[in-house]
């Protein structure tokens, strides 16, 4: 299975252990640590770094419009008062959808909903996108 070609078409989305609906499109998967420098004076100057906070963006995923509306309701819920945190997985499969990787993120909430643009001129079809903050 080592050499196994991966696509990225093959994933899925677990929000509190419970798989959602398929997703399009998920980026976001991202860490960085920021590096701040000290200047050493004298005859020999040199500069040293450090590592600093580690951050990483929100996570964008986005799908097809469908009934399945708990992504919004998470995320309504979360703007109208009875703000819940939930953590999520990406898991990436092969072509026999067994599980490969999994990326866990922690205390998950969602911060931007968006809809579909309604667009008759266009072949495409609509298409959702939630952005979640993660630790």
């Amino acid at each position: 299975m080592e050499n196994e070609t991966l696509s990225s078409y093959f994933f899925m989305v677990e929000i509190n252990g419970i798989q959602t609906t398929r997703f399009l499109e998920c980026y976001g998967l991202e860490m960085e640590s920021t590096v701040f420098e000290v200047e050493e004076g004298g005859l020999n100057t040199s500069t040293h770094k450090f590592k600093g906070h580690n951050r990483s963006p929100n996570l964008i995923l986005k799908k097809g419009v469908s009934d399945n509306n708990e992504l919004l309701k998470w995320y309504q819920s979360n703007i109208n008062g009875k703000f819940e945190r939930r953590n999520i997985s990406i898991i990436l499969m092969n072509s026999s959808f067994e599980e490969i990787k999994r990326w866990d993120l922690y205390r998950a909430f969602p911060c931007r909903w968006k809809g579909s643009n309604m667009d008759v001129y266009d072949n495409g079809f609509p298409v959702e996108m939630i952005e979640i903050a993660y630790e």
